[in-house]
């Protein structure tokens, strides 16, 4: 069965640069290869400055075991790539390990890991297959702005770390509307709005519950 192409709006999401380069060439398994392109979208799929997926969750997602065909497989595979240092490996304070991307934040953030459950982190499986409504700020991005750059990705990260989601969108498409196709136009509305407060005029608070609301 051939593929037929990538739809319009197709989303995207960013990857660490070394997967495709040192990292390409030491993954000597593609098991592996699978599961650490697979697990970093599951990672990028959660809310909250720090992102992370259980073992459970690994082990339930469909696309991941039907590319594998064998749990075990899966099992083995996230081992090998927390061996080779791209993931960390911690458990969550129910016992169950987790993994988040081996980042300078996550490894200063492991102590962090074991956060109650009603913090936004779902631990159960997640129908990761689920139509989402709205598109990702990344395709939002490249669909109104431009080319997303590894360096605008990380700077989007940092943005979805320091801002509630919703103000990046509306910053966005403020951005298109004014024909200041930038990030840095983008950023720049951002920190006004963090400074002077947006619509009800009161700055931005982040915490990990108020993220998304």
């Amino acid at each position: 069965m051939s593929f037929d192409g990538f739809p319009p709006g197709v989303r995207y999401f960013p990857v660490p640069a070394p997967i495709f380069g040192s990292l390409l060439e030491e993954i000597d398994t593609l098991g592996e290869l699978k599961t650490v392109i697979r697990v970093l979208w599951m990672i990028q799929q959660k809310k909250g400055p720090i992102k992370f997926v259980t073992q459970n969750e690994i082990l339930a997602d469909r696309t991941l075991i039907n590319a594998l065909g064998k749990t075990e497989l899966v099992i083995s595979s996230i081992q090998a790539a927390v061996s080779r240092g791209i993931f960390i490996k911690t458990q969550h304070e129910n016992g169950s390990p987790v993994y988040a991307t081996n980042s300078d934040f996550n490894r200063r953030s492991a102590g962090n890991f074991s956060i109650s459950p009603d913090d936004s982190y779902t631990l159960e499986p997640e129908p990761w297959e689920a139509v989402e409504i709205l598109p990702s700020i990344y395709s939002l991005y490249e669909q109104n702005i431009g080319i997303l750059t590894p360096i605008i990705g990380e700077q989007i990260g940092e943005a979805e770390d320091k801002y509630p989601a919703v103000w990046i969108t509306d910053a966005i498409k403020e951005s298109a509307s004014q024909n200041k196709r930038s990030w840095a136009y983008i950023s720049g509305i951002l920190e006004r709005w963090h400074r002077e407060g947006k619509d009800d005029g009161k700055p931005s608070r982040r915490t990990s519950k108020s993220r998304y609301i």
